[in-house]
């Protein structure tokens, strides 16, 4: 345990010293000036013992302040709603203004590593939650701004969470969210709170909180990522209230939906179409288990659980050619009875005979696992 060492000769509170002769014998004067600070670092149990103890007051202080922020933590990781988390919140901003508590809980943190993409995958993940528990899904998603009030940047800026008279408002893809109810995440202080008063639609896939990266454009994103900004639309639907839309990129002032507006939606779509295509297809040829090494080269093989898709057969590896990214990737192929594939071929051979699949050189066609020869330099 960190503890805070009141001899006044220390540069801060956190610095851990060797008590002065002086102050081991009990009497009180300057520290002796002979010796110098050793190095920040945690004390040994023998050294705690012989440090002069804090005042009473620290020790528990310091306890009940840990343990508060540990009972937050709990409860907001396991997405607890109990009466006992406004009161934790309520002593934890008491506690917070006793330095010795501030400074010893702010170590603890540092020590675990808490930082805004940690917080933010969290997010990440609650959003995921909901997008899979959301009724309806995306089609529920209206992009009509007819009927609701229009922000200018500007006045949207006026709810950043600053300003205790207002609630936090925040926009992705031009639809403006209440989510005063997240203030304590949102809010001046809060791990997201760069979110707040703003646009910042491309952060949210990107994971770059800079000034740079909190802007709405959407230009150059793939297909995953403008699925996960459909995620995150679908999250905000749901636990959040749509109260407008923003003036500028997506919406003009009469909130009618832009030009770029209507680009992105159709993106969108063809996402969607992108993603149950390529779940279809993963099903039907599973990627392979791969392994290389500089020296030997590379493998690649089956089994009933490669590329996370569970199935009864194991396939043979082969080359599977997709005509969207023109290149091949290794695909597990059943190799008997009916095939899985949509094509008019039948027979006993699975789908060894559709059109987009070539064998491994230098590979036997049964085999269930291929070597990959180093490439010549």
């Amino acid at each position: 345990m960190l503890l805070r060492n009141n001899n006044p000769s220390t540069v801060s509170p956190l610095v851990t010293v060797r008590a002065s002769p002086s102050v081991r014998s009990g009497t009180r004067g300057p520290a002796s000036t002979s010796g110098s600070c050793r190095p920040r670092r945690l004390l040994l149990l023998s050294e705690m013992a012989r440090m002069p103890n804090p005042p009473l007051y620290v020790k528990p202080l310091v306890a009940v302040g840990v343990l508060t922020v540990l009972v937050s933590f709990l409860g907001a990781h396991y997405e607890l709603e109990s009466p006992v988390w406004p009161a934790c919140s309520w002593l934890w901003s008491k506690l917070n203004e006793i330095d010795a508590v501030r400074e010893n809980v702010e170590a603890l943190k540092t020590i675990v590593g808490t930082d805004e993409r940690n917080r933010f995958s969290k997010l990440s993940h609650q959003r995921e939650k909901a997008a899979r528990n959301a009724k309806g899904g995306d089609k529920n998603v209206d992009f009509s701004g007819k009927g609701l009030p229009v922000f200018t940047r500007e006045q949207l800026q006026l709810f950043d969470g600053t300003r205790p008279s207002k609630p936090v408002y925040l926009a992705i893809l031009g639809r403006v969210y209440d989510v005063e109810r997240g203030r304590k995440h949102y809010g001046k202080g809060g791990g997201y709170h760069f979110f707040a008063g703003r646009d910042a639609t491309r952060a949210f896939v990107s994971g770059d909180f800079t000034e740079e990266g909190l802007v709405d454009d959407v230009d150059g994103l793939g297909e995953q990522d403008l699925l996960g900004i459909l995620d995150w639309i679908t999250f905000y639907q749901r636990d959040y209230s749509l109260v407008g839309v923003l003036q500028g990129t997506y919406y003009d002032a009469d909130g009618e939906m832009t030009e770029k507006l209507v680009e992105v939606t159709q993106l969108i779509e063809k996402a969607k179409e992108w993603r149950n295509s390529q779940t279809k297809e993963s099903e039907v040829f599973p990627p392979c288990n791969s392994e290389w090494h500089k020296d030997s080269g590379g493998r690649v093989w089956c089994t009933t659980k490669s590329g996370g898709v569970h199935r009864e057969w194991v396939g043979v590896p082969r080359k599977l050619f997709s005509a969207a990214t023109k290149s091949y990737r290794c695909a597990c192929v059943k190799n008997f009875g009916s095939p899985l594939a949509t094509h008019d071929e039948k027979g006993n051979r699975g789908d060894l005979d559709h059109p987009g699949l070539e064998e491994y050189a230098e590979c036997p066609p049964t085999s269930m696992s291929c070597k990959l020869p180093l490439k010549s330099s």
